[in-house]
């Protein structure tokens, strides 16, 4: 038993694993602790059954040693886990900061199959939707070609403090159809505002109190919305 094996196990099963060893951890700790109170149990077992001379005592008290070690060990490996899909059609988006964010997604089998009978059909890609509208539509956007095991992607966003919605579609041709839609998401800005950059005249009263005034933000400079590495000019 190693750290690294108590690491790969969700906390669920960390616990699981501590109360087979007859631990009574309290609810709500961190993975961390957990972890130390199983390696001590381990630990201290093991010290117990050093010290132990008698051979009947050492096989009756004996928790965690020989085939019950192997139980252990096969415990970890049936342990339950987070999985890696849950078989639905669904896209989700994070934003990381004001360039980036996480997207992920998945298409149910029996859809992925039904979709791939279709004529035409040429596989899956991502359309990112500027302000878009209740309608569905946005003022711009535009595409990422994904195959078709791909399921996450970091997607570099151009403009800050801007709305954004994430569609997964699949092609046919010169035609698409969206299958799936990510919530509406603000990427956030990357400096402060000034007092006086687009704020109501009370806000910017309250921004002029604050001192923000003095803090010499320096704007972003102006730069094509592809060029993905970067920040400010020397």
């Amino acid at each position: 038993m190693n750290v690294e094996r108590l690491n790969g196990l969700s906390l669920e099963a960390l616990y699981a694993l501590a109360e087979k060893m007859g631990l009574d951890l309290p609810a709500g700790l961190e993975r961390v602790f957990v972890v130390e109170a199983v390696l001590e149990a381990f630990d201290e077992d093991n010290e117990e059954r050093r010290a132990s001379g008698d051979a009947a005592i050492h096989i009756e008290e004996k928790k965690f040693s020989g085939s019950e070690l192997d139980e252990i060990d096969a415990s970890l490996d049936a342990a339950p886990c987070i999985v890696g899909r849950y078989n639905e059609t669904v896209i989700h988006c994070v934003p990381r900061d004001h360039e980036w964010a996480f997207a992920f997604w998945d298409v149910r089998d029996d859809e992925q199959d039904l979709l791939k009978a279709e004529g035409g059909f040429s596989g899956f890609f991502l359309r990112v939707v500027k302000n878009p509208s209740h309608d569905g539509k946005g003022s711009s956007g535009f595409d990422i070609p994904v195959e078709d095991d791909d399921n996450h992607w970091y997607i570099h966003l151009p403009e800050q403090d801007t709305v954004y919605r994430l569609d997964l579609c699949a092609r046919f041709g010169a035609k698409f159809r969206p299958i799936a839609h990510s919530h509406a998401f603000r990427t956030p800005r990357s400096v402060l505002t000034t007092a006086d950059d687009g704020l109501e005249p009370k806000q910017a009263a309250l921004a002029g109190l604050s001192g923000i005034d003095h803090l010499m933000i320096q704007n972003l400079p102006d730069r094509h919305p592809s060029r993905i590495l970067g920040g400010f000019d020397d």
